[in-house]
C-alpha cells in the first residue's frame, strides 16, 4: 500500500539520508493536511492531472506513464479474438487511424491493484470501464486457441479460449514514446 502524500523520491543525492529527510518532512506535511480535514481527491489531482491528459478532441487519453494513447472509451461491441483485434486497426478515433489491440504487458500499465471495479487509478478520466474485461493482442505461448485478457473488475490478468466473446480497447503509439 503506498501512502498518497508520498511522491516518488526526486533528490539529487547530495547528502546521505536526504531520502529519509525527504520522507519524513512529507508524512509531517501529509498528516498536517489530513488533521486539518483537507479532502485526499485534492491530494491527488495533481498526479492524476500530470499523468493522463485528454487528447484528439477528448476522445483519446495520454498516458504520460507508458506512452501511449488509449481510447477514452473502449469499444461497446463483444466479440470474438481475432475480429476484436482486427477491427482495432479499422478505427478512426478522434480523427486518427493507427489503433490496434493493446499486448498484456501495455494494458497492465493502466491497472491499479488498490482500485476495484474499475481497478483503474482514482481519477481517471476514461468512461465505460466497470466491470469489463478486455482482450489484449497477446496470445497464449502454447496454447494457440487461448488469449490474454484483462479484467478491469479484479485488475488480474486471465486468459479464455479466443471463442469468447470480450470487449477490446484499442491502442495508439508504442510504450515509452
Amino acid at each position: 500500500m503506498t501512502i498518497p502524500c508520498l511522491k516518488t523520491l526526486e533528490t539529487s543525492g547530495t547528502l546521505p539520508g536526504m531520502s529519509l529527510v525527504w520522507m519524513l518532512c512529507r508524512m509531517s506535511a501529509c498528516w498536517c493536511v489530513l488533521w486539518a480535514g483537507f479532502p485526499m481527491d485534492v491530494l491527488h489531482a495533481e498526479e492524476r492531472a500530470s499523468r493522463f491528459t485528454l487528447v484528439l478532441n477528448g476522445e483519446a487519453v495520454k498516458d504520460s506513464a507508458s506512452g501511449l494513447i488509449w481510447e477514452r472509451e473502449p469499444d461497446y461491441i463483444f466479440d470474438v479474438w481475432d475480429r476484436s483485434v482486427a477491427r482495432c486497426a479499422t478505427k478512426t478515433v478522434g480523427g486518427t487511424q493507427g489503433w490496434r489491440a493493446p499486448s498484456i504487458e501495455e494494458i497492465k500499465t493502466l491497472v491499479d491493484l488498490d482500485q476495484q471495479d474499475p481497478s483503474l487509478p482514482a481519477g481517471h478520466p476514461f468512461r465505460n470501464i466497470k466491470s469489463g474485461i478486455y482482450w489484449t493482442a497477446t496470445p497464449h505461448p502454447k496454447d494457440d486457441i487461448v488469449a490474454w485478457q484483462q479484467s478491469f473488475f479484479s485488475g488480474q490478468a486471465v486468459t479464455d479460449q479466443k471463442s469468447g466473446t470480450r470487449r477490446l480497447w484499442c491502442v495508439l503509439g508504442q510504450a515509452g514514446q
